[in-house]
């Protein structure tokens, strides 16, 4: 009885608090996918997965993404092909992102963290985390930070297909 008290108490303080600081829940907040506009460009990175970090800031990942080899190993050239294939048929229907080669052209990095390989079926599906990294900017005084990252471990092309279809909805395209 008490606890449902207190809770109604709280309740109107903490919705009061939300319609207040509206840029907090709008779609203009930092580390939201409405911080990648249609004429930035994308660098895919895919790496075997060598970063196990236990705080919430992937400041291991993104450290390890600055200083990353864009150009993907032959052994993940596979998986590299899945996400690019999915990226490229986005771009060239939406004309809303193009590539970039090497780190200092790109605005963000898409990266997969491969994880490993299941084998079902006689197939072998790679799978791992994605996570979308905006690029610092030293002039706007903007550090490099995760903007959207894979719900959970799943397979690439489900990976790149989540990414694709929350930025769609986030810019309203059909």
């Amino acid at each position: 009885m008490l606890v449902g008290a207190l809770v109604l108490l709280c309740l109107p303080g903490t919705i009061a608090a939300a319609q207040d600081n509206p840029g907090e829940n709008g779609d203009k907040r930092p580390g939201s996918l409405s911080e990648i506009r249609p004429d930035d460009r994308a660098l895919l990175i895919v790496l075997k997965s060598t970063v196990i970090s236990a705080d919430d800031t992937n400041r291991a990942i993104i450290d390890l993404i600055l200083r990353a080899d864009p150009e993907p190993t032959a052994r993940h050239r596979g998986v590299y092909g899945v996400l690019a294939r999915k990226l490229n048929n986005y771009i060239r229907k939406y004309k809303s992102l193009s590539a970039a080669s090497v780190l200092s052209d790109a605005d963000f990095v898409i990266y997969f963290s491969l994880i490993g390989y299941r084998r079902i079926l006689d197939v072998s599906y790679p799978f791992g985390e994605l996570f979308v990294i905006v690029k610092g900017d030293a002039t706007t005084n903007r550090q490099p930070h995760v903007i959207w990252k894979s719900r959970k471990v799943e397979w690439a092309a489900d990976a790149i297909d989540d990414f694709l279809k929350d930025l769609k909805n986030n810019r309203g395209e059909l």
